[in-house]
Formats: structure tokens, sequence, C-alpha cells
């Protein structure tokens, strides 16, 4: 866990580019991050079993849903390694933005290349996949899509 905690600081600092993630979704159908076209993307990195994950997805769903144009993507990839877990979740929040998974948990390519060690884990990015910040906090993500700049 420190290890992953240091290389994550050490490799997806603010700035850098940060690794595609190639994942299916609930449908089986790949799904690819760099083909996102958005100003920023969201990942997210969050279980079912997490509990800060289930308090804080009511209220990320909520501001997904308040942009009058989506500017901001997210991308939610789950680390279950129980479909009818990760679909009932997703159900149940109706996270009706992407959500990729292959159910390996923390063994997945997205968590490792991620450097994932704690759920929820969330990186914004940029259009050109680069790392803008990592929010710690529900709050953080709260002025991020507040802080979206309007287009005429």
């Amino acid at each position: 866990s420190l290890r992953k905690r240091i290389n994550q600081a050490k490799y997806l600092g603010r700035g850098m580019k940060a690794p595609n993630i190639v994942l299916p979704d609930t449908a089986g159908k790949v799904a690819d991050l760099s083909e996102i076209k958005a100003k920023q993307t969201l990942v997210l990195f969050y279980a079912s079993w997490c509990p800060h994950c289930r308090k804080n997805l009511p209220t990320l769903v909520k501001l997904y849903n308040a942009q009058k144009k989506k500017k901001i993507e997210v991308v939610a990839v789950s680390i279950d390694t129980v479909k009818t877990e990760w679909i009932k979740t997703i159900k149940k929040y109706k996270m009706n933005f992407t959500n990729l998974s292959d159910l390996k948990g923390w063994e997945s390519k997205a968590a490792r290349d991620y450097y994932i060690y704690a759920t929820p884990t969330m990186f914004l990015l940029d259009e050109n996949m680069h790392v803008v910040s990592k929010p710690q906090t529900i709050e953080e993500v709260k002025k991020i899509f507040r802080n979206m700049p309007i287009e005429p």
C-alpha cells in the first residue's frame, strides 16, 4: 500500500500524462478513456462495498446530472469482483455516466496502472489526459463542478 501511494504521487502528479483505461462496460462493450471527448474527465475508482464510496455517489450523480452541457465527464472504474454487486450499485445510485470494470478487483490493469491503494480515489484529467488534480473529498469535487467555465 505504501509503495502504491509513493508511486501514485511520483507518476501521476499534476500535469503528468495519465495512463489510458480500456475496460468493458456493464454490457461487455469495451470503452477507451482516450476516446472520451470532454474538457475534463473525472476518473473515479470505487467499489460497491466501500462505505465512503456509497456515501459520495449520490452527490457525484447529482453534480453530473446538474450540468446543462456536459463539460465534465465521469468515468467510474469499479474494483469489484462480483458483477451482480457492481450492477446493483450502478442501478441503486442511478450512475448514468460511464461505468467500467474487468471484475479483477485490485488486480485490474487500471487499478495497477493508477497505483490504487484505497477507494474512492479520483483523478481529474484534461482533454489531453493530463492530471489536473486529485480530489480527495466530495467537497473538492463540488468545487470542480462549480468552477467549470461556462462557454458562451
